[in-house]
């Protein structure tokens, strides 16, 4: 066994360690995790989630739940620890080196990629494919194979899309442009068409796929067109100064400027793949700057091995300089450990479930729950639809409202005709209770 090999597996061992370690018992809010609860209702009962759908998550999902310990949202949690320390394994095994394995544990231990390693969310599942992607390029791997894991990528996450510059490069380099094209269109086409498609046959609150505008409509994800580089301009520069701020604190001040003196090093070796992973990396970046929401950092989670690229490369120049003080590189990851545990760790977060569990028990019988916000909504949805807490209260969300396929499940839920869009004035025809949930 090779010792890149053997450094991999133990990157992918301490981070799983580390993961298990800091992962919350059941759905969190925290870390921006508030879409957990729809997620893992989704995958448990074989329902459309919020848009795009995220196809091979709910495929992956599907096994994952399967496991015999731990609540569903437990065990999706553990897919997210797993894949995370997979992508880190990745990134630990692409490039040589003796010291390059630190690249993988500084991915690993990231504070951005490290919160959405240990929760119920689709970014490091996502990152765990353009690591894949970035060591199948390195490897020299057949077009068509680069552009099937390219294809299954964007199926845990569409903004995947934004390798584009990075497979391009890696394709005009080698024969088989078409082959990879076709294998792309048709891994990403099965997982967005057919593959939803039957997930869409459950009926979801999100979007009825029965028509060809339904469901492109939904997986061009139509209902958050708007936040799409909405920022207002006059935040640009706040946003601009939280990005940089946020990039550097990933691998420390000083990972980040091993990871500058690696992209000019790339730079200098092969210009085209340095101005590669430089438009992916910076098209993500803009993605997250302009994205009209507080979470829009984690559209950087996919973009984050491009970095640990470029980090590879800035230990691969230092190290052999540094001689026999070489190893005091190590301080990188375990600065990171002891900067960021304190701040990530969720092992004792039951926020989320403490409250459900308040609001479901002082709901008088056959209530409707009226609620405002997604971490609310979904977390109630996850309590009763997952656990089998409450079937006898009605949870509506007021802004889902407004969205015509799920106020047609909420209506034939209660037994109620579509006569107007009032909330309350259709919520009071059903003599029920209503609660408005804080």
């Amino acid at each position: 066994m090779s010792g890149r090999f053997v450094f991999a597996l133990l990157t992918a061992f301490l981070l799983l360690i580390i993961y298990l370690s800091t992962m919350p018992p059941s759905l969190t809010w925290a870390h921006w995790g508030a879409d957990g609860g729809d997620l893992a209702v989704a995958v448990v009962r074989g329902r459309l989630p919020h848009p795009p759908g995220f196809p091979a998550y709910l495929l992956l999902g599907k096994l994952f739940i399967q496991i015999p310990w731990g609540e569903p949202a437990w065990r999706l949690n553990l897919m997210s620890a797993v894949m995370g320390a997979g992508a880190a394994a990745i990134c630990a095994l692409a490039w040589q080196g003796e010291m390059v394995f630190l690249a993988g544990l500084s991915l690993g231990l990231a504070p951005l990629f490290w919160s959405q390693a240990i929760i119920t969310e689709v970014y490091v599942p996502a990152a765990f494919f353009s690591s894949l992607l970035l060591l199948l390029i390195q490897l020299k791997a057949p077009a068509w194979l680069l552009g099937a894991i390219w294809g299954l990528g964007v199926g845990f996450h569409p903004s995947l899309i934004l390798l584009a510059p990075v497979t391009s490069s890696a394709i005009s380099q080698r024969k088989g442009a078409i082959q990879a094209i076709i294998s792309f269109l048709v891994v990403s086409g099965m997982l967005y068409g057919p593959s939803l498609l039957t997930q869409g046959a459950t009926l979801s609150p999100w979007a009825d796929l029965s028509t060809f505008l339904g469901w492109w409509g939904y997986v061009s994800a139509r209902l958050y067109h708007g936040y799409l580089f909405s920022l207002p301009l006059t935040f640009w520069p706040k946003r601009l100064l939280a990005w940089v701020a946020l990039v550097s604190r990933q691998f420390t001040p000083l990972g980040a400027i091993l990871a500058i003196w690696g992209f000019l090093s790339l730079w200098r070796q092969s210009r085209p793949l340095a101005l590669a992973t430089a438009s992916a990396f910076g098209a993500f970046s803009l993605l997250a700057i302009g994205y009209n929401t507080p979470d829009s950092s984690v559209y950087l989670v996919p973009a984050l091995p491009l970095a640990t690229f470029w980090l590879s490369l800035g230990l691969s120049e230092l190290s052999p300089k540094m001689g026999k003080w070489r190893w005091l590189l190590a301080a990188i990851p375990l600065i990171q450990a002891i900067l960021f545990w304190g701040s990530i760790s969720l092992s004792n977060d039951l926020t989320a479930m403490e409250w459900a569990e308040s609001v479901l028990n002082g709901a008088p019988p056959n209530a409707i729950l009226l609620t405002s916000t997604d971490q609310h909504t979904f977390t109630l949805w996850y309590a009763q639809e997952v656990l089998g807490k409450r079937p006898d209260l009605t949870v509506i969300d007021r802004d889902l409202w407004w969205h015509e396929p799920y106020r047609k499940i909420v209506l034939k839920e209660l037994g109620l005709a579509e006569s107007g869009l009032d909330i309350e004035e259709t919520l009071a025809r059903t003599g029920r209770p209503i609660l408005e949930v804080k």
